[in-house]
């Protein structure tokens, strides 16, 4: 395999040794290793040779003094290459996962919410989550953690419908009478709905943990 973006990366961190001290050179060093270790393994793709090539071409234009001083565009880079191997290993699992998990808790968000905390607050979270839709789409890091935001809301939510169906348990029918009054439901109607519910919100329960742990293990396939 063609060493180019290897020998970008060595050319990279010569200059951030020179630049860089401290906390902030032992960080850059120890990402620049990683990706070292990572692309001398790595096979590319005839159908993925642009995305390399364009990344030397970006480290390139990045070993540039003034460029490389600028910790914005150095962490970007550094993360475009982290990204890109996911590309190259044709590795879209994990982003589908992401995508399906978040959507799913979402969607069981705003129909559980409402019932102890009103419809406003699913109102609160719509921008942030048709935000966070797009990011990943996308696949950036701003989406991601946009996201990532609606995880705390679905794990409360799910815990308090969980929570108060275990303190049903022993009087189901006693709650299912009263919300079939409140809501002028039928009885069989409100019980299977409750059930239903509760249900979903175990569902949600687990949708937020796998968004939450693949989010975080595939953290680099954002940029």
């Amino acid at each position: 395999m063609e060493k180019g973006l290897t020998v970008v990366l060595e050319d990279i961190k010569k200059k951030v040794d020179k630049i860089y001290a401290g906390k902030a050179k032992d960080k850059y060093d120890r990402r620049i290793e990683e990706l070292l270790s990572e692309y001398a393994a790595l096979e590319i793709p005839e159908k993925h040779i642009d995305i390399y090539n364009s990344l030397i071409n970006r480290g390139k234009e990045l070993q540039k003094e003034s460029n490389i001083k600028n910790t914005k565009k150095l962490d970007f880079f550094l993360r475009y290459c982290g990204a890109a191997q996911y590309d190259f290993r044709d590795n879209m699992a994990p982003l589908n996962l992401i995508m399906k998990s978040f959507l799913l808790t979402c969607v069981l968000f705003f129909v559980l919410a409402p019932q102890y905390f009103s419809f406003i607050l699913p109102l609160i979270f719509v921008i942030p989550i048709f935000m966070g839709l797009r990011g990943i789409k996308k696949r950036m890091m701003n989406g991601l953690m946009m996201g990532v935001s609606v995880v705390p809301m679905g794990l409360l939510v799910s815990i308090i419908w969980l929570r108060n169906a275990y303190l049903t348990l022993g009087n189901f029918d006693v709650f299912v009478s009263g919300l079939a009054q409140q809501y002028h439901f039928s009885l069989e109607f409100t019980r299977n709905l409750a059930v239903a519910c509760i249900m979903m919100s175990a569902v949600m329960f687990g949708s937020s943990i796998v968004l939450l742990v693949s989010a975080i293990k595939h953290r680099k396939m954002f940029i």
